[in-house]
């Protein structure tokens, strides 16, 4: 990580940021150099970063910022929630986290699809850091398909029984909660699942995955698990599951935000390697293929600054088309792969060494084309609007 205080205020001086936005990147920023990236290494020996980050980001008043203030959360906007997602992808220890520390959307799920007294009851323990929770849809034999599930929840009485499992869930082991999306005899409906303690669940061990860091994903098993009726998010309104994956295009979005800040994060720590290291007599930055290669990342890069600045904007006046969202995660995925690439490249043997944060953030921008939605699905998705 050293040298890196050095490099460009990466995410300043963008129109679409005011002051007060502007206030709460320092202090983000200042939570991942205090709090993540002097430990990432510790944590990667232990197995997982701790669960007591969260805490100390909630205490730092960094989680749910964009959520109302009568909920617990900052009564910021959504750009609140880009900035920390940006942040994530700015940070050199970004990758070592996974998607780790970006579980705002979870609460975006239980603010779009939830009760009023569900919001009061679940959003301050999201803001606090206290629930760590995420939206539990893909299953073994189904990913982006809410039609094909295979989880049930019947009911009994005052409460519902919950059979089947989830994969893929980031923080698996740290978890407190799950919102489950299940099949019912009235039709497909989430569930605000406890985790911790609750008989019938069982979390696995974090699943080995390409990227070795500090974070990851379990499957999470259910069996005759027991659910108070309350505890079905948004009760019986129908509209529950369409509103819940309503934040699936919002989630897109800062997670495009977060890609598009690790491409830039990863271009500038490639700029400030070649120029100091040394190849045939010269600077490896004074070949042309270098220039080259680097004019053409600095393009890509401006090109997917502007169109996301532009959504972002769209966004938080109301007016974001899903298209728009999927399209931006489309080609900002694509493009991420292509500067990562380049980036490891010019590195040399260092980039495939894990001391250097180029190599996490390369095998990191891999997933982004298949999580959220893989790459086929978002063409699926503006496809139909041809």
């Amino acid at each position: 990580m050293d040298g890196l205080d050095a490099l460009p205020g990466l995410g300043f001086d963008r129109p679409i940021f005011s002051e007060e936005h502007n206030a709460f990147r320092t202090s983000t920023r200042r939570f991942f150099r205090k709090e993540v990236e002097p430990n990432v290494r510790q944590w990667e020996k232990d197995g997982f970063f701790p669960a007591e980050l969260f805490r100390k980001a909630g205490q730092a008043g960094l989680l749910c910022a964009g959520i109302p203030a009568q909920y617990g959360g900052g009564g910021g906007d959504f750009l609140h929630v880009t900035i920390f997602n940006e942040e994530h992808g700015y940070s050199p220890a970004g990758a070592a986290l996974e998607s780790g520390m970006a579980t705002d959307t979870s609460a975006y799920v239980v603010l779009f699809a939830g009760t009023e007294e569900q919001k009061q009851e679940w959003l301050p323990g999201f803001a606090k850091g206290e629930i760590i929770a995420e939206l539990g849809l893909t299953e073994g034999q189904s990913g982006s398909d809410p039609a094909s599930i295979q989880t049930t929840a019947r009911r009994d009485g005052d409460d519902f029984i919950l059979n089947g499992s989830k994969m893929w869930m980031t923080n698996g082991p740290i978890l407190t909660n799950l919102i489950v999306v299940a099949r019912t005899e009235a039709g497909t409906r989430l569930f605000f699942v406890p985790l911790q303690n609750t008989k019938g669940v069982t979390v696995s061990k974090h699943t080995e995955l390409m990227l070795k860091s500090s974070g990851g994903v379990s499957e999470i098993f259910f069996d005759e698990v027991r659910i108070p009726a309350r505890n079905q998010l948004g009760g019986d309104d129908k509209r529950s599951l369409a509103n819940a994956l309503a934040t699936v295009t919002v989630g897109r979005l800062v997670t495009a935000a977060r890609m598009l800040a690790a491409c830039e994060l990863a271009y500038h720590m490639t700029v400030d390697f070649v120029k100091n290291r040394k190849a045939f007599g010269q600077r490896i930055f004074d070949f042309q293929n270098t220039q080259f290669k680097l004019a053409s990342i600095k393009t890509e890069i401006a090109v997917g600054r502007g169109y996301l600045d532009q959504l972002l904007l769209r966004n938080l006046h109301g007016r974001l088309d899903p298209v728009e969202s999927a399209m931006a995660k489309l080609w900002i995925s694509e493009m991420e792969g292509r500067v990562m690439d380049e980036c490891l490249q010019l590195f040399g043997g260092a980039g495939y060494s894990n001391e250097y944060p180029i190599s996490k953030m390369y095998a990191f921008a891999r997933v982004h084309r298949i999580f959220l939605g893989t790459s086929e699905i978002q063409r699926v998705t503006i496809a139909r609007t041809i």
